[in-house]
């Protein structure tokens, strides 16, 4: 996984997208990214709905350390505009475990994005000794949950909204 490089990643319907390291200077796109949600998209990435991604957010999400904390981005080729975004947070109990949270744009949704995204971060993971992703999933995000079934060998308790999932790299 070439680290601060961008490679191409070739979609269901032969669209091809470029994926790279989020970088600090990422903040507004970000932005602009989360404007671009659904509601529904929104709330199922976060669990709330926001007005907007606060400075204190977008600089969480953007300035990261590449290995506790990592995040791919999936861009248009010709203009750098953002369709999704996947990232680890390693647990600080458990070093081998990270938190995964993933978000494509609902337009770009359905179109093999969000696996090209989980399959990029489990290897760039995989690198960093990581072995297995946790997500805290709103149990009706159907997409989400197949999506992880569909990665690998994964364990589901629901909790009550929510469906905890422990993914094995």
């Amino acid at each position: 996984m070439p680290v601060g490089r961008s490679w191409p990643l070739v979609l269901a319907d032969e669209t091809t997208v470029e994926l790279r390291p989020v970088r600090s200077d990422d903040a507004a796109a970000l932005a602009d990214g989360y404007q671009q949600l659904s509601a529904h998209s929104a709330y199922s990435r976060f669990h709330t709905l926001y007005s907007e991604l606060s400075p204190t957010q977008l600089r969480y999400f953007t300035e990261l350390d590449h290995h506790d904390h990592e995040a791919l981005g999936a861009v248009l080729p010709d203009t750098g505009e953002g369709l999704g975004i996947a990232r680890y947070v390693r647990d600080t109990d458990d070093p081998t475990h990270a938190e995964l949270a993933l978000t494509v744009l609902d337009a770009w949704q359905g179109r093999g994005l969000g696996r090209g995204l989980l399959d990029a971060l489990a290897a760039r993971a995989r690198e960093e000794g990581i072995t297995c992703f946790t997500a805290d999933v709103l149990s009706e995000n159907r997409a989400m949950l197949e999506l992880m079934r569909r990665a690998g060998p994964v364990e589901m308790e629901r909790d009550g909204d929510t469906t905890i999932a422990h993914l094995e790299l």
